[in-house]
């Protein structure tokens, strides 16, 4: 019977992946908003939209018969065709309007020279999270890292143009596998809410499902699982480590504070630098949205509640992205995403985090602006754990991992996407692999 009992179990399991649908389609397509539809800035030649004959400086105004004036409309609408379904796409050039229906194309496999790339599936609530891990070439048993990225919604399937890809690939180099996991609703995954729609509970047990998993690879030491999470992600992950204990925990251009807190000393940083305000002007700035923030994180208000306040009806809409009628959309997470970080209490996550942690700074890094967030978690971890933090600044390091001396030049890097070209920094790299090395016995 206990064998009959294993082989149903199997054979249902089996029957599930059988059902999984085809990969996402990929759409191949730039552009920018206008009130008149999508402007089309660059078509990829292996997309779906290259196969109807759209063209830079087309004008998409629906697609599947739904409308769009925004990126965020129509990757909302294309994240859910896949390989092999119908698509139909209307467009203007110039003074025609041109109707096109064609076949979507799945999104290519990576491939790799120094890593065996592996496409799996993660059970998550009613649905499945697309997971990818990248395994040295010619390696067996290897420790392995869980790369928690921030808080955006973009695929891991873009992260080898990106400085992930960079990072990752010195690890590989250096025999480490990396796990990456999609959020809800991104990429290939299917049966999940939309990662623009969830909550941060969700991120967390997102990337708890990701640390399972890892966990239960047959090709990774699972004495040696360690953790790495940026910007976003580095606030996640003494969520995930708390509950898992890994060897190690790595984190970088990450937050302590409540983020209400941090976000004004963000602004005083950013304002001048990316909007072109002087500094009286910023803080009048910050003290307006000080009121705002403090209803929203405190008080717990929604951005609608706030929008009907005459005095900061203005600000809401400018600063918090909030449109009447329109979605919950808030710096392109559900607005209670950012309630709920608001709310985590990091000094205790980290003095539960029971292993080594590595904290990475960068000096140009305009984004995570403040010296505070890397002593105050140091400090916390210590606090519980004598000698188990390490605080390491990189001078010339920006958020996004490249070369840059100063935030002016950070900036400047960042709009013309350096990274891209060549500017990552190494150093972040080898500080990660010298810190590594040190505990990898």
């Amino acid at each position: 019977m206990k064998k009959i009992g294993c082989f149903l179990l199997m054979l249902l399991s089996a029957i599930a992946y059988a059902q999984l649908p085809e990969r996402k389609a990929v759409m191949g397509m730039r552009g920018k908003d206008t009130a008149d539809g999508i402007l089309v800035d660059t078509v990829f030649a292996n997309g779906t939209l290259a196969t109807v004959g759209i063209q830079k400086g087309d004008l998409i105004v629906s697609l599947n018969n739904q409308s769009v004036t925004t990126m965020l409309e129509f990757n909302a609408i294309a994240s859910n065709i896949r390989a092999g379904e119908s698509v139909s796409v209307m467009f203007s050039r110039g003074r025609k309007r041109n109707a096109a229906t064609t076949t979507a194309v799945a999104r290519a496999l990576e491939q790799s020279d120094i890593a065996e790339v592996k496409y799996d599936w993660v059970k998550f609530r009613n649905g499945y999270l697309r997971a990818i891990t990248r395994i040295p070439k010619g390696k067996t048993i290897v420790p392995a890292i869980l790369l928690i990225p921030g808080y955006g919604c973009g695929s891991i399937e873009n992260y080898a143009s990106s400085y992930n890809g960079k990072l990752m690939d010195e690890w590989l180099k250096n025999g480490y596998a990396v796990v990456t996991i999609e959020k809800s609703g991104v990429g290939d995954s299917y049966g999940c809410v939309p990662c623009a729609e969830v909550d941060l509970v969700t991120d967390i047990e997102s990337f708890d499902a990701g640390y399972r998993y890892m966990e239960q690879l047959p090709f990774v030491d699972k004495t040696q699982l360690f953790i790495w999470g940026h910007s976003m992600g580095g606030t996640i992950a003494p969520e995930i480590a708390k509950r898992h204990q890994p060897k190690g925990v790595m984190v970088f251009g990450c937050v302590f504070r409540p983020w209400s807190e941090f976000l004004l000393e963000m602004h005083r940083v950013q304002k001048p630098l990316l909007d072109g305000l002087n500094y009286q002007q910023t803080e009048t700035f910050v003290r307006t949205i000080q009121k705002v923030y403090y209803e929203f994180f405190v008080l717990k208000k929604s951005p609608a509640e706030l929008y009907q306040n005459p005095e900061y009806k203005a600000v809401v809409a400018s600063e918090l992205g909030y449109k009447e009628n329109r979605n919950n959309n808030m710096w392109g997470r559900h607005w209670r995403f950012w309630q709920q970080l608001d709310s985590l209490n990091l000094a205790q996550s980290w003095q539960k985090v029971n292993c080594p942690v590595l904290v990475i700074h960068g000096g140009a890094d305009y984004e995570q602006c403040s010296l505070v967030e890397p002593y105050m978690i140091q400090q916390a971890v210590n606090e519980a754990h004598p000698n188990y933090a390490t605080w390491v600044t990189i001078p010339d390091l920006d958020h996004f991992m490249m070369k840059s001396k100063d935030w002016p030049e950070a900036v400047k890097n960042f709009r013309e996407q350096q990274y891209l070209k060549g500017n990552f920094h190494p150093q972040i790299a080898d500080e990660t692999i010298k810190w590594l090395k040190k505990y990898l016995q």
